[in-house]
């Protein structure tokens, strides 16, 4: 006979049979005792509930996890039936699945109710499988118990939050636009769709706020100042691609009767901790159109008497009374030769008049005095630029902005020499450099009490001579296309 521990679980030859069969026994109970003490281990460390039914139903294993689930100890619980562990109207439920299993069925999982100690009602998700022997036969059933009463609750309060949040955001009247991270609108509220015009359909999956489809009503989307809305420049946009909130964006929907809608526009970056960009972009959308509309009013109201102090402070020193509407004329003219926007054309035709709004300030003495001015004479002269800026105040309605910074800067020069911040090159507005040009063509060819009229070709001949020192040499090129 060959030893025993040369032999292996079979039979080969010259071997005695008895004795393979004898030592392949031992090995399977070897590894029957060696898997039965990881599951033990496994079982009593696991968080769950661990419960073995015997081939009769009633309970063989109870876990740590187990008392702490349902609250009984081992002795209360092992050899009851697990029916103990269901409320009443769950326990037939609970009978049928154990037979199941005890008649040879499958692994199930299903989400069902337990009953604890103190007659608390526990949801739990259940898994329950058959425990074969090494040799297939049937020897018991194993159910693991996860408590779900936590996280049903949680999910309760979220799904209870989250229709709190759809609720308000639905209430508000401001439009609430929601955007993945590449910009593709991902909801919006009912307020939204009213101030875009636009149905939900139509706007979600798209990057623009006016939808996929397209609509032959509207032409562009447009700043304050009338020129067009890039994409790169959208709130949204912007703030997922810095990472930075915008506040009070103003932007214009224009269609082609003429019309205006004006939206005010918030902004902000939706981001995880840690995380190196935002995920999504929130904005909300306030039709500001009919407020816009009064302040235009206003604004126009405004500027209207600001043109008739403009005119007022004119007939002092010019016989013609047009001077303004000569620069404004020549304004325009240089700035469209300068392929300047449409909507800067417009704005300088009527913000140009009002250049020397502040010589209303200047008193006659100095600005009608026909001979040199002394040099504090003309120190007081050069006030009628910041005069007139503080008349025209800060506005962000563009005709009286523009014509602010015009009033400010259309005396300084080039070189960096003028008045009264003394800004040179392109640090001076375009508008300053436009109207520097065409204040001084007119000056110079009209007569005034201090001087006479000039003829044109004198005129252009200075204008040329100070290109690059006093104006900006872009702006004569201009001029002299012009003349």
């Amino acid at each position: 006979m060959v030893p025993h521990s040369k032999l292996g679980t079979g039979v080969g030859r010259g071997q005695d049979p008895s004795g393979a069969v004898v030592s392949g026994v031992e090995s399977l109970r070897a590894l029957e005792l060696s898997t039965a003490l990881q599951l033990a281990a496994l079982v009593e460390s696991s968080d769950d509930a661990v419960i073995v039914l015997s081939l009769d139903g009633l309970i063989a294993t109870w876990s740590e996890g187990a008392e702490r689930l349902f609250g009984y100890s081992q002795t209360e619980v092992v050899g009851q039936r697990v029916t103990m562990l269901s409320p009443p109207d769950r326990r037939e439920e609970t009978s049928l699945l154990v037979g199941r299993m005890l008649a040879g069925g499958g692994v199930e999982r299903i989400e069902t109710e337990g009953i604890a100690k103190g007659g608390g009602v526990l949801r739990v998700s259940l898994v329950i499988s058959p425990i074969n022997g090494t040799s297939g036969q049937l020897v018991g059933v194993a159910a693991i118990v996860r408590d779900r009463s936590a996280q049903s609750l949680i999910e309760e309060e979220l799904q209870a939050s989250d229709e709190l949040y759809r609720s308000v955001v639905e209430a508000l009247n401001d439009g609430v636009v929601l955007q993945d991270a590449i910009g593709r609108i991902v909801t919006v509220n009912e307020s939204a769709e009213r101030i875009l015009r636009r149905e939900k359909s139509d706007l979600i999956g798209h990057a623009s706020l006016l939808g996929g489809s397209p609509d032959q009503s509207i032409t562009r989307l447009i700043h304050e100042d009338g020129t067009p809305f890039l994409e790169s420049e959208k709130p949204a946009i912007v703030s997922l691609r810095t990472g930075q909130p915008q506040v009070g964006v103003v932007m214009g929907i224009e269609r082609v009767d003429g019309s205006k809608s004006w939206l005010s526009i918030n902004s902000r970056p939706l981001q995880h901790p840690h995380a190196e960009k935002p995920f999504a972009a929130v904005s909300s959308l306030t039709d500001i159109t009919s407020f816009r509309t009064t302040l235009e009013e206003f604004q126009a109201a405004r500027f209207e008497e600001l043109e008739r102090l403009a005119l007022a402070a004119e007939y002092r020193d010019d016989e013609t009374h047009r001077h303004t509407q000569r620069v404004a004329i020549l304004a325009e003219r240089l700035a469209r030769e300068l392929a300047l926007d449409d909507g800067i054309l417009g704005t300088i035709r009527l913000a140009a008049p009002l250049h020397d709004v502040g010589k209303i300030g200047i008193p006659d003495r100095i600005l009608l005095k026909p001979g040199r001015l002394t040099v504090e004479e003309f120190d007081e002269m050069k006030t009628h630029t910041t005069i007139g800026a503080r008349i025209l105040g800060e506005s962000r309605f563009p005709i009286l902005h523009m014509g602010r910074e015009i009033a400010l800067t259309h005396h300084e020069r080039w070189d960096g020499s003028g008045y009264p911040i003394g800004l040179s090159g392109e640090a001076i507005p375009i508008s300053g450099r436009i109207v520097a040009v065409a204040d001084v063509f007119d000056a110079i060819t009209h007569a005034r009490p201090y001087k006479e009229a000039f003829p044109p070709e004198h005129a252009i001949a200075e204008i040329t001579r100070a290109s690059g020192t006093q104006f900006d040499p872009g702006v004569v090129d201009a001029f002299l296309a012009c003349v």
